[in-house]
């Protein structure tokens, strides 16, 4: 099966996306990485602005209960939060950084690629996110 696009490395930080008769020279720079690297700390602290918002904590998330002397502390609820502010930025970060790299939003790559796949769609999410985080080989 004929791949749908190609991605190169033309050098250190510089890539070419080919697809159909259309190629776009990507380029990573420090500030896209910076931003990718910064998705935890962004998500965190909107999640603990938002729990303020309410007058809540993260501690107000937490169980602790004990059971035959031992104090058992269950974190699930604020793991699982935490994990969904994580994703929620990441997903927003990504997008502004493949929109500023390619001036297109992912969906419209992947529309005009003829990506027809969650697969094909994740693995250029994919490729794209290690292009922005330094992380493409070679």
């Amino acid at each position: 099966m004929k791949e749908k696009y190609t991605i190169t490395k033309n050098g250190v930080d510089d890539y070419s996306l080919k697809y159909g008769e259309t190629e776009l020279k990507l380029h990573s720079t420090v500030g896209l990485a910076e931003k990718i690297q910064n998705v935890l700390n962004e998500a965190r602290k909107k999640m603990i602005m938002d729990l303020s918002i309410n007058d809540r904590t993260l501690n107000d998330l937490v169980k602790e209960t004990k059971k035959d002397g031992k104090t058992v502390v269950d974190t699930s609820n604020a793991d699982a939060l935490e994990s969904l502010y994580i994703e929620r930025e990441y997903a927003r970060v990504f997008e502004d950084c493949i929109k500023e790299m390619t001036g297109k939003s992912f969906i419209e790559l992947i529309q005009e690629i003829g990506l027809e796949t969650e697969e094909e769609g994740e693995k250029l999410g994919e490729e794209l996110g290690n292009i922005l985080s330094g992380n493409f080989p070679s």
